[in-house]
């Protein structure tokens, strides 16, 4: 019964570290109820899809597809209050610099965007703005609602394979909070909502996403023998672009079927 309150707990938390909802004041938590929140991260995904479905329904009978998939992209920005965008525009910055891995680090750690990172976004939401712009309905809804949540979800997969640059960083804290339920449950709720929308090739999807994530990972890794909480950002929104191309490519091909937003 302790497990399952203390896993309940994490959800007000993960609600509040990915997006700009508050539903409190500002607390400060335990280092391990917040590792803990991580099981929770799908769920905010697909609030997230929700709200950009919500939004893309209204946009669509009043705009044509690509200044919709536009302000899609700019309100998944807003309502994640830039945290990944700016996780993947401190890991270019960090991986450019000509130095060692301290040297990395130190300017992750300043977060002050330099020309690898500026290039890294522009690239980044240029991928996801005529992705969401070339996908027609069912699987446009499907991929507004799935993506957020497979994305948010390649935390785990990350957090497994690679250990963290830092001992005291977020890398750490999430690592420590994995077992043994934050893991499973982020797994059981993403596979589910996957093969709800997908029907059971939907798992596929998530492979997908790992597999951008994990590369992500991978390539930081080898600079910074690990990663950080701007790594994993930088995971989750390669894994969510990666996911709209994926859903676009099935689109095209008919490899997959929209089982629910149909």
């Amino acid at each position: 019964m302790n497990v399952l309150l203390s896993q309940l707990a994490g959800l007000p938390i993960a609600l509040e570290f990915l997006t700009l909802i508050r539903l409190r004041q500002v607390q400060q938590h335990h280092t391990r109820t917040f590792a803990q929140a991580l099981g929770w991260y799908p769920v905010v995904g697909l609030l997230i899809g929700a709200l950009l479905l919500a939004l893309d329904r209204v946009l669509s009978e009043l705009l044509p597809a690509a200044p919709v998939a536009a302000l899609l992209v700019a309100a998944l920005a807003l309502i994640s209050g830039g945290l990944h965008l700016d996780g993947i525009a401190d890991t270019a910055d960090g991986l450019a610099v000509q130095g060692d891995r301290a040297r990395r680090l130190e300017v992750m750690r300043a977060g002050n965007i330099g020309p690898a990172g500026v290039t890294a976004l522009v690239l980044l939401l240029l991928v996801q703005w005529t992705t969401l712009a070339s996908l027609d309905d069912p699987f446009r809804s499907g991929a507004l609602l799935l993506a957020p949540a497979l994305a948010r979800w390649t935390v785990v997969p990350v957090a497994l394979v690679f250990k963290p640059a830092r001992p005291d960083g977020l890398g750490q804290t999430i690592r420590d909070g994995l077992w043994p339920t934050a893991a499973p449950l982020a797994t059981i709720i993403t596979l589910a909502a996957s093969m709800t929308l997908f029907g059971a090739t939907g798992s596929l999807l998530v492979l997908a996403a790992t597999a951008a994530a994990l590369l992500t990972a991978g390539a930081a890794t080898r600079l910074l023998r690990g990663v950080t909480g701007d790594v994993f950002g930088a995971a989750i929104e390669i894994a969510q672009a990666v996911a709209w191309l994926a859903i676009l490519m099935t689109q095209q091909r008919d490899w997959l079927e929209p089982t629910f937003l149909t």
